[in-house]
C-alpha cells in the first residue's frame, strides 16, 4: 500500500510518502539528488520533457517551455492562455495531466510499487475564495483519478495550509507529547508566490492521541501568482533581478540590462543552486556584518556565476540591495495586513513565552536568511522564544511541510474536521412566487463529506420547496463570508438550466434542492421531486456534479455583490 502526499507547486513539486509498515515519513528524491522537481514541461523535436530536463531547455530553439500550468488550470480566457504560451493542443489541463502522470510514475518506479492507494494533493487556499477558481480543485482531482495506477476513491485535494498545519501539529506532538491547540501563522514564500495564512488548530482527539484536529482558516493575504495571476515579488523575481543587476554592472552588456534568453536563465539557475546550497554561509556573513553596512557587504563576494563564456560576481551587498528593492516593502505590507487582523481579533502574537501561537515558514524562499530575518524583526523573536519551537524537526521541513503533511493525511495519521469554505444555496421563487435566498451549507459550518445538505427556509428551518417554473431554478449562490449581503450569484447558462428543469417530473414542478461536497471540495447538486398533495419528498435522488463552473454558469454574472440585502441582479 502506497500513501503519497504531493505539493504540486507553481515553481517546484515535492512528493512525500508515509510508510505504514514502519510508520515513517519521507520526502522522496525526484531528481538530481533533491526532492524538489521544477514544475516545468518542455515540448519540441518530437519529445516531451519534465522537471530539470525541461528547465534546461529554456531558451533553446525548437522547444516550447510550459510553466505556471497549475495556477492557469481554472483560466478559461483563451487570450490570457495564449499570452502564457498555451494553445488548444497544449492547454494547462493537458500539460498538468502529463506532468503529474510523469512524476507519479517515476515515484512508483523508485518505490518498486505499481499502484497508489491514497493520494492527497495540496492546492492554494485562495482557490476556495472565488467562483472562478473552484474549478481548479475539481480538475486536479479528476486528473489524478483518471490515472490508471491511482485508486480513484483514494484521491483527495486539500488546502496547502491544512496540509502544512497537519505536519506542524504532528511535530508538536512528537516533541512535547501534547496536542497543539492555538494559532499557526503560515508564511508560504515560494518562487512565484507569497501566501500568508492564519489558521486555528483545535484538537479533536484525546490527549496522547494525535489523530484528529479541527482546522479553520481565519484570514489570509498574499502576493504573486496565486493572488494576482502572475509571478510576483517572490523568489524567481528576486533571483532574476540579482542576476540582471550583476550582469549589467559587470560591463558585459555595456551597462544595458541583459537579454532574457538561454544564457541569462542558465545564470539564474546557477544562482538559485548557490542560494540553496549556502544557507548557513549566507546567515553567518549577514550576522557578522549586520544589515546596516551595505558598502562593507559589497566587498564580500558571495559567488561567481557563468554568463555565457564569462563569469559575473555576486556580492552579499547585492543580495541585500535587491532584497530591499524587490521584496522587503511588499512582504512588510502583507505581514501588516495579517497583524491588523490579529489585533482586531485579540490574538496574542507578540508574547514569546506562550505555546499557543506558532510562526511557520514554508516554501523554498522561506528558507532564505533575509526572509527569516524580516520575520524575526517583525515579531521581535528573541532567545528562548517559543513561537517557532517544536513545529520543525529539521531545517528541510520548511520546504517540504506541505507534501509531508499531505502524506500524513493520505496515511490517515492525522485527520481534519471538515468545515465549509463557502456557503452555497439557491435563489429562487417559493410557492408564493416570492424571491428567496435559501442556503443549504453555511460558511465555516462543520460538514461531512458526501452528505446531502438541503436548502432550508432558515438556518434551522424546514427543507425549502422550490417551484421550478419559467425555465427552472433562477440562480445558485455562493458566499465566501458570513455576510449574506456579500454573496455572489452564478447565473445558470440557459441550456443547463433547461436540463435541470426537466429533472423535475411531477405536475406541480416542485422540488427540493440540496448540495454535497466530496473530500476534494467538489460540489454536487441533488434534486428530488416534491409531492404537493402528499407533502412528501421523492426517493429518487438526481445528482449533478458541478465539475466546471465556467462551463455551467454565465461568467459575466460571477463575482457581482448583492447590495443592501436586496436579492437583485
Amino acid at each position: 500500500m502506497v500513501n503519497l502526499g504531493m505539493d504540486f507547486g507553481s515553481t517546484y513539486t515535492t512528493v512525500s510518502v508515509y510508510r505504514e509498515d514502519t510508520e515513517t515519513l519521507e520526502a522522496l528524491i525526484l531528481g538530481q539528488g533533491v526532492p524538489y522537481l521544477p514544475s516545468v514541461a518542455a515540448r519540441g523535436k518530437g519529445e516531451t520533457l519534465f522537471g530539470t530536463a525541461a528547465k534546461n531547455k529554456t531558451g533553446k530553439k525548437g522547444y516550447t517551455i510550459y510553466k505556471a500550468f497549475k495556477m492557469l488550470l481554472p483560466e478559461s480566457d483563451p487570450e490570457k492562455l495564449a499570452e502564457r504560451g498555451y494553445d488548444p493542443e497544449n492547454t494547462p489541463e493537458q500539460i498538468t495531466r502529463i506532468f503529474i502522470e510523469n512524476v507519479l510514475r517515476q515515484v512508483l518506479e523508485d518505490l518498486h510499487e505499481t499502484r497508489i492507494d491514497h493520494l492527497v494533493v495540496g492546492v492554494p487556499e485562495i482557490w476556495n475564495e472565488g467562483i472562478r477558481t473552484l474549478d481548479g480543485r475539481t480538475l486536479i482531482r479528476d486528473i489524478c483519478r483518471s490515472l490508471d495506477f491511482v485508486s480513484p476513491e483514494g484521491v483527495k485535494v486539500v488546502s496547502e495550509p491544512a496540509a502544512a498545519s497537519a505536519y506542524f501539529a504532528r511535530n508538536f506532538y512528537l516533541s512535547t507529547k501534547r496536542n497543539f491547540e492555538g494559532n499557526i501563522l503560515l508564511v508560504d514564500y515560494g518562487g512565484g508566490t507569497l501566501d500568508i495564512t492564519l489558521t486555528q488548530v483545535l484538537s479533536c482527539g484525546k490527549e496522547g492521541e494525535p489523530h484528529s484536529m479541527e482546522l479553520k482558516v481565519l484570514d489570509r493575504t498574499g502576493a504573486g501568482e496565486n493572488e494576482e495571476g502572475r509571478i510576483g515579488k517572490a523568489g524567481i523575481v528576486y533571483m532574476e533581478t540579482v542576476t540582471a543587476r550583476a550582469v549589467q554592472r559587470s560591463g558585459l552588456t555595456d551597462g544595458e540590462e541583459p537579454v532574457c534568453g538561454s544564457i541569462f536563465y542558465r545564470a539564474v539557475d546557477e544562482l538559485e543552486l548557490e542560494l540553496q546550497s549556502n544557507t548557513k554561509k549566507i546567515q553567518n556573513i549577514f550576522e557578522e556584518y549586520g544589515l546596516d553596512y551595505p558598502e562593507e557587504l559589497n566587498q564580500e563576494e558571495f559567488t561567481t556565476i557563468a554568463y555565457g563564456q564569462d563569469e559575473v560576481q555576486i556580492t552579499y551587498g547585492l543580495l541585500l540591495e535587491i532584497y530591499n528593492e524587490v521584496i522587503r516593502d511588499t512582504f512588510d505590507e502583507k505581514l501588516n495586513e495579517i497583524l491588523a487582523f490579529m489585533d482586531r481579533s485579540g490574538i496574542s502574537y507578540q508574547d514569546g513565552s506562550r505555546d499557543d501561537f506558532k510562526i511557520a515558514l514554508v516554501g523554498g524562499f522561506g528558507n532564505f536568511y533575509l526572509v527569516k530575518r524580516q520575520i524575526a524583526d517583525k515579531f521581535k523573536l528573541g532567545n528562548n522564544d517559543r513561537r517557532q519551537e517544536n513545529i520543525l524537526l529539521d531545517r528541510a521541513g520548511c520546504e517540504r511541510a506541505i507534501s509531508l503533511g499531505a502524506a500524513l493525511l493520505a496515511g490517515d495519521v492525522i485527520g481534519i474536521r471538515n468545515t465549509a469554505s463557502f456557503s452555497i444555496g439557491v435563489w429562487a421563487y417559493d410557492m408564493n412566487k416570492k424571491l428567496c435566498l435559501n442556503y443549504a451549507i453555511r460558511y465555516k459550518q462543520e460538514i461531512e463529506f458526501d452528505t446531502i445538505y438541503y436548502a432550508r427556509g432558515s438556518e434551522d428551518g424546514e427543507i425549502f420547496v422550490i417551484q421550478t417554473i419559467s425555465g427552472g431554478f433562477d440562480k445558485f449562490l455562493v458566499n465566501f463570508s458570513l455576510d449574506d449581503r456579500t454573496a455572489c450569484f452564478a447565473l445558470l447558462k440557459e441550456e443547463f438550466a433547461g436540463k435541470l428543469a426537466h429533472v423535475v417530473t411531477n405536475q406541480y414542478h416542485m422540488a427540493v434542492v440540496g448540495f454535497s461536497l466530496d473530500s476534494s471540495g467538489v460540489v454536487s447538486l441533488h434534486i428530488r421531486d416534491y409531492d404537493l398533495m402528499e407533502g412528501t419528498i421523492g426517493q429518487e435522488d438526481h445528482v449533478v456534479e458541478l465539475t466546471k463552473f465556467n462551463q455551467l454558469f454565465e461568467v459575466t454574472s460571477m463575482g457581482q455583490p448583492l447590495h443592501k440585502g436586496r436579492w437583485e441582479a
